[in-house]
């Protein structure tokens, strides 16, 4: 005996099997799954090893322009005439195209800081206001060693050395 159900007009049949389209999707997922799994996790893939070798790449892209500015950021390169007015010269052009915006006319600091005062948060040598300018620093200041050369940098460096 078939009960009939009739729930609102809606009558309620009750189906032996579910339609065909389904069972044909569901097939297709289940394959889908497993080789997936197959593929990406039993072959050895790994997405931790890809974002270790990038962050390798970038890590030594970083020493090799650390040790490049090492290597210059003591000493001057090129002519007798590169002196070190020369440098702060050029210095000064740099600082007012570049630099001005955050540090203000005199160097005085506004969004960043104060370049005359005796003590930096990041060092005061040499190498660390390359480093500083070259590199930038957390908290807004930003990387320089793709928009000037590394002597342009000793040229700001220079002339941030030379602000009383």
């Amino acid at each position: 005996m078939s009960e009939k159900h009739d729930y609102d007009g809606i009558e309620y049949r009750e189906e032996k099997q579910s339609p065909a389209v389904f069972r044909v999707l569901l097939t297709v997922l289940v394959v889908w799954g497993v080789a997936f799994m197959g593929y990406y996790l039993f072959s050895g893939w790994s997405s931790q090893a890809e974002a270790d070798a990038a962050r390798k790449v970038i890590a030594d892209k970083k020493h090799t322009a650390h040790m490049t500015i090492e290597s210059t950021g003591t000493k001057y390169q090129g002519t007798p005439s590169h002196s070190v007015e020369t440098y702060i010269a050029a210095g000064k052009q740099l600082f007012a195209k570049h630099c001005v915006a955050c540090h203000g006319e005199g160097a005085k600091g506004g969004v960043g800081p104060d370049l005359t005062n005796s003590k930096y948060k990041y060092g005061k040598t040499r190498l660390d206001i390359i480093k500083s300018i070259a590199e930038g620093r957390p908290g807004g200041m930003p990387i320089f060693a793709n928009q000037i050369n590394s002597e342009q940098v000793e040229g700001l460096a220079e002339f941030i050395l030379s602000l009383k």
